[in-house]
Order: C-alpha cells, then structure tokens, then sequence
C-alpha cells in the first residue's frame, strides 16, 4: 500500500521499485538488455538491445511432401521485413506494460543495435527506433487487427527502413 501512493504521488524512486519488483519485461530480457531512465512523473525512456542478429533467424525451415526437413535462405526483403516486425512489436509491447502498471502519459523508447563504426573500426549501439508514445494514442488502438511497423507511425517517432537494406541508425526522440 505504501509503494502504490508513492506511485500515484509521482514518486519516480517508486516507479523502478515497481518495475524491478513486478518485471513486467521479464520474458524479454532472454534477447534484450534495458535500462530505464526518468526526471518526470509524467514521463519515462526506456532503451533496449534488440540483439537482432541473434533474435531474426536468416534461414527458414520447412518439411518437404516426403516428410524431410528442407532448409534454404530466406530472402533479404523478408528478413528485414520480420527484423522491423519484431522491433515495432517489441516497442509497443513496452509501451503497454509500462503504461499497465503505472500512471504515465509518455513513454519515450529507444530501440538499440550494435553496428560497426566504419571510422573506428568498432561495433557501437545505435538507435534504429526511437519512439514517443502518449498513453491516450495508444489506447485507442485495435491490437486485434493492427501491424505493427504500421502502427508505429501513428507516434512522433525516428525511423529509417529499407525492404532491402534493413534498419539504418537514427537520432534519439527527446
């Protein structure tokens, strides 16, 4: 009781208490690492690792008429097509979670891949997402009958995608 008025009085302290106590992105965290950050009541970012080079298979499966399992490379556009799935899936589930459990009007979100630097040499993580959501946008959708890369431009959001190129970095919403 004392953890939930903290909560309804804004108390951000209480809100990681909450979110570490009742891990509502626990089934994620087996792919993506977050980090949650806020200086308002009102307001809190998140930023995850999408880790899509682990989570996005290149191959695809399929059991032949003779009842052999056949397996061929899946095509480019079709790759890039479920890596942008599954980072838009990803940041509306958060989104919906975080707004489940506590009294929010935005969440800002960032989704993070690691890319080579080709100036240095090394892989850093850079954005390929960044979304600001406000609780009442979201609210009014049909998650029965929406896709989600679609649904995605119905928020203030940075966003670069290529059916045959995939994601490209983008700057971070503020």
């Amino acid at each position: 009781m004392k953890l939930a008025f903290k909560v309804l009085k804004g108390d951000i302290e209480s809100y990681f208490v909450v979110i570490e106590q009742f891990a509502p992105l626990d089934d994620l965290t087996e792919y993506e690492g977050f980090e949650f950050f806020a200086e308002k009541s009102y307001e809190l970012e998140v930023e995850f690792d999408v880790r899509l080079e682990e989570v996005i298979p290149k191959d695809i499966i399929s059991l032949t008429k003779s009842g052999k399992i056949s397996t061929k490379e899946m095509s480019k556009s079709q790759y890039y097509d479920l890596q942008q799935e599954y980072v838009c899936s990803c940041v509306l589930r958060i989104a919906r979670d975080l707004f489940a459990l506590l009294p929010l009007n935005q969440v800002i979100i960032h989704a993070l891949d690691e890319r080579l630097n080709s100036a240095t040499g090394h892989r850093e993580s850079v954005p390929l997402l960044s979304v600001k959501i406000h609780r009442s946008a979201i609210q009014g959708l049909n998650f029965d009958a929406l896709d989600c890369s679609d649904t995605i431009s119905n928020f203030d959001h940075q966003m670069k995608f290529k059916k045959t190129a995939g994601f490209e970095p983008v700057n971070r919403i503020s």
